[in-house]
């Protein structure tokens, strides 16, 4: 991961990479492309969680004894790397306790649950999430876990954007996330508070060619070519070595992980003994060693954010 100002041409070697994009009946169609070595395994990886924009699930999948716990966290694609860390510290130091999480865009997540999904913990990228599901969630287990960034993530090499300003210019492919996932509504939010000249956010929203269903699926339309930019989050390019662009009004944006207990939860103890374990020491240690931000770094969400 380096900015923008940094990029220098690469040379390396290249080589093919199937990567899986869509489902015909009960064939998968795929086609092969072609990519810096570096980036072969980063995709495979991130193909699995963008497939269909189905959710992915992590934890073991070995038989357990009859008296393992095992605790159910529906939480945002953006964590899927921290999370699956944390989940297996957390097993580690609690015998017979089995955590098993499912990535998705927030919004979807949110959907599930009130459709009837059984979950024990809830973790979104943004307050609206769990605001909707408020009835589904026990008040006084609501925490702020973390803080994080928007950038636009351009390609590493030949790209034709350089700076923000660019966005609108003719012939830019852009990729955003759906209006109602977190990173989406986050990055409509930036491009409406930049300081550009009258009709950039018109120009902009007429580049976008792609929405998608989690912010994974916006990084792998940048990594695949199939799009010159895309917005996400600082700690999705951390991993992806990728180019990226600034965007200086974060204070603005606010983003921030929020998460709380399901009232349904069969395990509401140790469910909270897990939120508990994110919000501090070793949790916090992971989550920040995957380039999230400390809970007290967070920008309050400005009255602006909160009425979107």
């Amino acid at each position: 991961m380096r900015p923008v100002q940094a990029v220098k041409k690469n040379r390396r070697l290249r080589q093919p990479v199937i990567v899986p994009l869509q489902r015909r009946g009960s064939t998968m169609i795929g086609r092969i492309v072609t990519v810096h070595a570096r980036h072969a395994v980063y995709l495979l990886m991130l193909s699995l969680s963008v497939l269909l924009a189905a959710p992915t699930v992590t934890g073991c999948a070995s038989s357990q004894p009859d008296d393992t716990v095992t605790l159910r966290v529906f939480a945002a694609s953006s964590l899927t790397e921290a999370l699956t860390e944390a989940a297996a510290a957390f097993e580690a130091e609690n015998d017979g306790v089995r955590i098993e999480t499912h990535f998705a865009g927030s919004s979807r997540l949110r959907a599930q649950l009130e459709e009837g999904a059984r979950a024990d913990v809830f973790i979104s990228a943004d307050r609206r999430q769990i605001d909707e599901a408020d009835d589904l969630l026990i008040d006084s287990s609501q925490v702020t876990l973390a803080a994080n960034e928007l950038v636009v993530a351009v390609r590493e090499t030949n790209g034709p954007i350089r700076n923000l300003s660019q966005l609108d210019d003719e012939g830019i492919r852009i990729v955003m996330a759906l209006p109602d996932v977190p990173a989406g509504r986050y990055a409509r939010l930036a491009i409406s508070e930049t300081d550009a000249e009258p009709g950039f956010v018109d120009g902009v929203l007429a580049n976008v060619v792609s929405e998608e269903a989690n912010v994974r699926a916006v990084l792998a339309k940048v990594l695949l070519g199939e799009a010159d930019a895309g917005f996400v989050y600082r700690t999705d390019v951390k991993g992806a070595d990728l180019a990226w662009i600034e965007i200086p009004v974060q204070e603005t944006i606010g983003i921030l992980y929020e998460a709380a207990v399901l009232r349904e939860s069969s395990s509401p103890d140790l469910a909270l003994e897990y939120l508990e374990y994110l919000s501090a020491g070793r949790g916090q240690d992971i989550l920040q060693t995957h380039g999230f931000l400390q809970r007290g770094d967070a920008i309050t969400l400005s009255a602006t954010t909160e009425t979107q």
